[in-house]
């Protein structure tokens, strides 16, 4: 796929090329644009500081690294129009989030290697509140599935 921040991104053929990759990989789609939507506006009003693995449907990896979640005003109805380092997204793109207790962040130049403990509990607890989500468990933390 091409890049989204070329100059002559084609955001229809984009969305076309997306949904034809989640109907040959994944059999269940579990997150609606509206749930994602009601999903990070209460990790922006609660838990801002929060750092996720993104696991897109298109990448080969096991996720694409950590990031703090987006912020209200980068919500709209149907992408995360967010300067990630990976452009603006559909929500439709997102295979998983995963939501570590501990966060290995990488040092600097004079700065070493640390772990940081996230209090995932507290956001669990959270998203529990309002509503249902596909949510799996694991011993460092838990993930949130947009398709399986």
């Amino acid at each position: 796929m091409k890049s989204v921040s070329s100059k002559t991104f084609d955001f229809v053929n984009h969305e076309l090329e997306v949904d034809k990759i989640i109907r040959s990989k994944f059999n269940d789609s579990q997150m609606s644009n509206a749930k994602w939507k009601k999903l990070f506006m209460l990790i922006s009003v609660n838990c801002s500081e929060i750092y996720a693995i993104w696991k897109f449907i298109d990448s080969d990896s096991d996720g694409v690294g950590l990031i703090g979640s987006p912020e209200i005003s980068e919500l709209e109805d149907t992408y995360i129009n967010h300067k990630f380092w990976f452009g603006p997204r559909y929500y439709k793109e997102i295979q998983w989030l995963s939501f570590p207790k501990i966060v290995k962040k990488a040092g600097f130049e004079n700065v070493p290697v640390c772990n940081t403990v996230q209090n995932t509990d507290f956001l669990l607890n959270e998203l529990n509140k309002v509503g249902h989500w596909p949510i799996e468990e694991t011993n460092n933390g838990f993930t949130i599935f947009g398709h399986r």
